[in-house]
Order: structure tokens, then C-alpha cells, then sequence
């Protein structure tokens, strides 16, 4: 069994830098519709729309860059992490398998989700065999995740035209459907993040203490392997003494 927490510990890096780069992008998004309509027909508000659409660009150049140190990080963990876990007890998927599984384009964002609850079941139960869980799982969050994913999905595939109920609202306040459509998500790419930064904390500080257990174990086996070799030459000086 081998130490996963740095590689834990750089995965839950890059995905703060997502975060905050998400933040900055749902930010220039907020500030470029005020200033739209704030300053529509105004010389600055032309300017100020080339200043938000350079800052996008970097942003989203930002986001580029910082997903791929990510994908690159979280591979490298989750292939040590299922491997570890097998030394322990069975999983569903092994772990180049898991690997592929996840790097399928687009598909293999929904599988991570079979994948990582799988993980969380069987550390979980190997962990309450054991006597050693302390915290369970937020399973809930991980749940809430998918939802959040799933309802991206939904409403970049809608047509903003087609809102049910809330185009009345749209209408009776005169809002620009599309701007709203894009607010929710925006606001969504924010919350997914989060929930996922949430449920990984909790899986990598679980694994933390199972390698935990795990070394003192060795340690402890280790110190009784040299107690006994030295009794065991102690032993022998006294039976050639005696001889």
C-alpha cells in the first residue's frame, strides 16, 4: 500500500483553482450585464464590453490550463487510490479500468460518479469492519453533485424559449430570457465544484486515515519482529553460557 496523499492533496489544489477561476468568470459575467445595461448606448459601455471579453479570454485560457493539471493530477490518484483499495478489499472496477472509463469525453464525467460512489462503499465498509470509521461519508453531497451536473446538462441543451412557468415571470418583468438562462448557469458551473471539492475532501481524508492505520501497523509489526529477534538471540547467550 502505497501513500496517496500528496497526489490527494494536489487534486484538491487544482480544483480550488478551477473554483476560483470559475468565480472570476461568473463575476466579469455579472459586471458585463450591469454594465450593458447600465451604460447601454454609451461610448464606455463599448469599451467596457472589449475589457470584460479580454478578461474572459484569460479566464477561460486560465480554466484551460488548470484543467488539464487537474485531469492529469486526478487520474494519477484515482488509478493509486482503487489499487490501494484492493489490497484491502474488492471493487467494482479495477483501476486502469476506472482510468478509461473516466477519460471517455463527456461520458466518463457521469461514470466517475458510479466509480467514485463504488470507492466510497467499499472504503466505508472495510473501515467499519475494521473498527476504525469515525465519520461517515456525506453521500447526499456526492448525490447533490450529480443532480447539480445533471440540471447543467439540461439547461445547456434547453432552449431558453421554453421555460415552462418562468417565461410568465419573464414577461411580466421584462427580462431577457437568455441573460437569466445564462446566469443559472453560470451560477451552476460555481455550485458543482464546490459539492465535488466537498465529497473528494471527505473520501481523501478517509484514505488518510486508513494509510495511517495502515503504517503504524508496520511500524508496530516491525518493532515485535526485532523484540523477538533479540529475545531470540538473548536466548541463545544464556544457553551457551549455561553450556
Amino acid at each position: 500500500m502505497q501513500d496517496n496523499t500528496k497526489r490527494a492533496d494536489r487534486v484538491i489544489f487544482w480544483m480550488k483553482v478551477i473554483f476560483i477561476l470559475f468565480v472570476a468568470f461568473w463575476l466579469q459575467f455579472v459586471f458585463m450585464v450591469m454594465g450593458v445595461y447600465l451604460l447601454f448606448g454609451d461610448l464606455l459601455a463599448v469599451f467596457s464590453g472589449m475589457l470584460f471579453m479580454v478578461f474572459a479570454f484569460c479566464i477561460c485560457a486560465g480554466i484551460f490550463m488548470s484543467l488539464v493539471a487537474f485531469c492529469i493530477s486526478y487520474l494519477s490518484w484515482l488509478h493509486r487510490a482503487i489499487s490501494n483499495l484492493r489490497l484491502l478489499t474488492t471493487t467494482s472496477f479495477s483501476p486502469m479500468g476506472a482510468v478509461l472509463l473516466t477519460c471517455i469525453p463527456f461520458v466518463g464525467y457521469f461514470l466517475n460518479y458510479f466509480i467514485f460512489s463504488d470507492m466510497v462503499k467499499r472504503q466505508e465498509g472495510y473501515m467499519q469492519l475494521r473498527g476504525i470509521l469515525k465519520e461517515r461519508f456525506p453521500k447526499r453531497i456526492l448525490n447533490a453533485w450529480m443532480i447539480a451536473s445533471l440540471l447543467l446538462l439540461v439547461l445547456v441543451f434547453m432552449d431558453p424559449n421554453q421555460l415552462g412557468f418562468l417565461t410568465v415571470v419573464f414577461t411580466t418583468f421584462d427580462i431577457d430570457r437568455g441573460i437569466v438562462f445564462e446566469f443559472l448557469e453560470k451560477t451552476l458551473i460555481l455550485v458543482i465544484p464546490i459539492l465535488y471539492i466537498m465529497s473528494f475532501s471527505a473520501y481523501a481524508k478517509q484514505e488518510r486515515e486508513i494509510f495511517r492505520i495502515h503504517t503504524e501497523e508496520l511500524f508496530n509489526k516491525h518493532v515485535e519482529e526485532i523484540i523477538r529477534e533479540r529475545e531470540i538471540i538473548r536466548a541463545a547467550e544464556k544457553l551457551r553460557e549455561k553450556q
